[in-house]
């Protein structure tokens, strides 16, 4: 209706359709054809065309937002977790900055010739040629974006509260001193990465390890913690669940990821030996049940996730939703898989016992 009002032979008419043209949906790319049609007739119109290109782009992010926020179980249906605020651009823009100058300072005080590399969803500071850093952010992401087609969001969404911050050491020292730093937090010898969730952000460090795939498949787990953090509310999954699914991504997310063929015999082995399942289950972490001695909580996790996922891929979702926002997990479970704990438990343990 509008194109049939306006003059299509005076640019500013086709600024205005434009305009209009990038608020509807699928118009994004017609939108932007008619604003270059405007600029090129009338110059002077470039800075309007600009403005009205980076109102839409806001639009559409707080529109995707309420997508997802609508997807959520309602208040009413058990849930007790608001869901994160939808920020305007300048909040995620000083929010961004602040989490620069956090990571800068903290960065400060090792000794590392640091490269930034700042890509759509991720500021990657790395101990590293500028080369690889700028290849890193690119292929954070590439993961962002397997992780997002995997969590279902709408296409082009950044969760993060501006961006996500990545630091990536080029040795494991170096690692070290680094979650010190900025954590105040000694790590275990071995550990590749981690992501620390601070209120709305979210930072992962890790540092180059020599196995590709090892540092790939970790920077998945980790980035996964960090977008289930971001994910409609704060509330979390048991950690079974936290763990199971980000191994469950970084196993399925690229071609050369070897998580399966080392969490699957490993799970696998410790039910045929006899080993219960449920302690893993219900363990928070801090009774000295998690991750046991061979780290066999992560296999069993994952091997519970991936059951639940390719058995019920969609009842999955919404248990995870409704724990998200406040739901117990026993009794989500209940409501979306029929079973408690021990019933969950039993089906992982007589599943992989018959099967290979």
């Amino acid at each position: 209706t509008l194109r049939r009002c306006i003059h299509d032979q005076d640019p500013r008419h086709l600024l205005l359709l434009g305009r209009a043209l990038l608020s509807t949906e699928d118009g994004e790319a017609m939108g932007d054809s008619t604003l270059r049609q405007a600029v090129k007739r009338d110059g002077s119109l470039r800075d309007a065309a600009d403005v009205a290109r980076a109102e839409a782009a806001e639009l559409r992010r707080k529109a995707s937002e309420r997508r997802v926020r609508a997807a959520l179980p309602g208040q009413g249906e058990g849930g007790s977790i608001p869901p994160w605020p939808i920020a305007d651009e300048a909040e995620r823009a000083r929010n961004l900055e602040e989490m620069k100058t956090f990571t800068e300072r903290a960065l400060a005080q090792v000794r590392g010739r640091w490269m930034r590399a700042e890509s759509r969803y991720w500021v990657v500071y790395a101990d590293l040629p500028q080369k690889e850093a700028d290849e890193l952010a690119a292929r954070m992401d590439r993961m962002y974006l397997a992780v997002a087609d995997m969590f279902a969001l709408p296409k082009g969404l950044n969760l993060f509260h501006g961006k996500g911050v990545c630091v990536v050491s080029a040795s494991e020292e170096m690692f070290r001193a680094v979650e010190m730093a900025a954590f105040d937090q000694m790590t275990v010898p071995g550990v590749i990465g981690l992501c620390h969730m601070v209120g709305p952000k979210v930072i992962v460090n890790a540092w180059r390890s020599q196995d590709d795939d090892a540092f790939m498949a970790t920077l998945v787990h980790e980035a996964t913690h960090g977008v289930m953090h971001r994910y409609g509310t704060p509330g979390r999954l048991p950690l079974w669940a936290e763990e199971g699914y980000a191994e469950f991504v970084a196993a399925r997310s690229f071609d050369s990821s070897k998580v399966d063929a080392g969490r699957r015999p490993q799970g696998v082995r410790f039910i045929r030996d006899g080993g219960s399942t449920l302690p893993f289950s219900l363990s928070d972490g801090s009774d000295g049940a998690w991750p046991g001695e061979q780290a066999q909580g992560y296999a069993i996790g994952y091997l519970t996730v991936s059951m639940m996922i390719d058995q019920k891929g969609a009842a999955f979702g919404e248990w995870v939703k409704a724990v998200k926002t406040g739901v117990p997990w026993q009794q989500a479970l209940q409501r979306h898989f029929g079973v408690d704990a021990e019933g969950l438990a039993r089906v992982v343990e007589d599943w992989h016992r018959r099967n290979p």
